[in-house]
């Protein structure tokens, strides 16, 4: 096998693109969808908040002006897009040691996107779970904390946290896996839903008991990550961890429509190269793409910090 010239391999490129609309652990493209640009520097488009003044009356008499309303509108300067890249390879013996020899190649592509998805999901959960970013937070403690079923109110902790926004309706609540299951277990979760059937409640009856809050989106973070140092033994944990996030995510990214924030991507940019290679033989493989998870609007977000006792 011997050495080529890198190139852009179409089919593994295909892999990249069908792999990430299938992945439901991750939650981190929900929170922020994705967004197409042209270049990797723009100007993102903002609207003021005129449209909520409230004047006097409307109404007029004889020859007198109409009273006037304006509306602010500015630019502002997004983050330029930065590349992100991850490599891995196949060995001779990958090819040798399956009937399919394009299977190796496929098989290493996904888990490249895997570990790129975990590193996004980790670094948004992150931005999206620091008081210091979402100001608009509040902080369990003890009794206070959904995991203890004898003495919390999630009910009245969601309320707080949907009309904390004056002009934002959250219409999302996010959580990791383990939170959600905390969350139906909860004797208050139960007694509303008491005649679910075999005494479960399932995410769709979930929902339904929070659409009067105005909650209409339930995302449950199940992306988990090895937290440990390298040589240590396994730290396996949820990335979205005890925390549980409000918010607005609009159903449709477009003009004038509010959201927290996006994944702007380069259009057409994400990319998967090979190249063969010996001593010894093998082929790497690279998927590439530019994108950035940008945050535009801090107070579309409510943040429930440690909403779960650890390990809950």
């Amino acid at each position: 096998m011997g050495k080529q010239a890198i190139y852009i391999d179409q089919a593994l490129t295909n892999v990249a693109n069908a792999w990430e609309n299938t992945q439901e652990d991750f939650i981190a493209d929900k929170l922020f969808p994705a967004v197409p640009v042209k270049k990797p520097t723009f100007k993102i488009p903002e609207y003021g908040k005129e449209n909520l003044n409230l004047p006097a009356s409307t109404v007029r008499t004889g020859l007198s002006k109409a009273l006037s309303v304006s509306q602010t509108r500015s630019y502002k300067q997004a983050q330029p897009l930065v590349e992100h890249a991850l490599s891995g390879v196949v060995t001779a013996d990958d090819y040798e040691l399956t009937d399919e020899p394009f299977e190796p190649e496929s098989d290493e592509t996904e888990n490249i996107l895997s570990v790129m998805a975990l590193v996004d999901e980790k670094a948004l959960a992150d931005k999206l779970t620091d008081p210091t970013i979402v100001t608009n937070n509040r902080t369990l403690l003890g009794t206070d904390r959904w995991s203890d079923y004898a003495n919390s109110d999630p009910f009245n902790d969601i309320k707080t946290a949907v009309t904390s926004s004056k002009f934002i309706k959250y219409n999302t609540m996010a959580l990791s896996r383990d939170g959600y299951l905390s969350l139906i277990s909860h004797p208050d979760i139960l007694d509303r839903l008491k005649w679910a059937q075999g005494g479960a409640v399932s995410l769709e009856q979930l929902k339904q008991l929070l659409g009067p809050f105005g909650i209409t989106n339930i995302l449950i973070g199940q992306a988990r990550a090895n937290f440990a140092a390298e040589g240590l033994d396994d730290d396996i944990k949820n990335i979205w961890g005890n925390d549980v996030l409000f918010g607005f995510v609009t159903p449709k990214p477009g003009r004038k429509q509010l959201n927290g924030g996006y994944k702007f991507v380069l259009e057409d940019d994400l990319k998967t190269t090979k190249e063969y290679l010996n001593d010894p033989e093998h082929t790497k493989i690279v998927v590439t793409g530019r994108y950035n998870y940008e945050m535009l609007m801090d107070d579309a977000w409510y943040l429930l910090k440690d909403a779960f006792a650890t390990g809950a």
